[in-house]
């Protein structure tokens, strides 16, 4: 027997949401506020195989996430055939400068693709690994 307290922050959080989605039964739904919170990213993968998983047996599931890695791996599911892509639907909420919250839905295609993601979503990381990997291309460079 392992305490709960032992097994990391992370697998403690996780445990609860396995769990519903394991115990769910069709036609149930299972509603998840961002599950990917202190999850190494390999753990994010493997949690979207669980959400596949039960959206596969029935169950309605809703997601409330940031993570990209869970969004690819469900993306990957739909390009791979193992979930239809009718079975997902993605909703963007962005507020605008007067406060206004607008909602942007968008459905996959059977590759998986839905279209343009909403702005600063991955442009972040995008940027981010960009900067990095021009400042060492320049820190390297025979011209310094």
């Amino acid at each position: 027997m392992v305490n709960i307290a032992d097994v990391g922050f992370g697998v403690s959080q996780v445990l609860p949401v396995v769990v519903a989605l394991q115990a769910a039964q069709r036609g149930q739904m299972v509603y998840i506020e961002q599950p990917e919170i202190h999850l190494h990213p390999s753990a994010q993968v493997r949690l979207a195989d669980l959400l596949v998983q039960a959206v596969k047996r029935g169950v309605q599931v809703v997601v409330e996430t940031h993570s990209e890695l869970i969004l690819l791996g469900i993306q990957t599911s739909v390009a791979r055939g193992e979930l239809s892509p009718d079975a997902v639907k993605l909703h963007w909420f962005e507020r605008d400068e007067e406060g206004v919250t607008h909602i942007t839905t968008a459905e996959l295609d059977e590759d998986g693709a839905f279209g343009n993601w909403p702005v600063d979503f991955s442009q972040v990381a995008l940027e981010t690994m960009r900067t990095y990997l021009d400042t060492v291309t320049l820190r390297r460079s025979p011209q310094r």
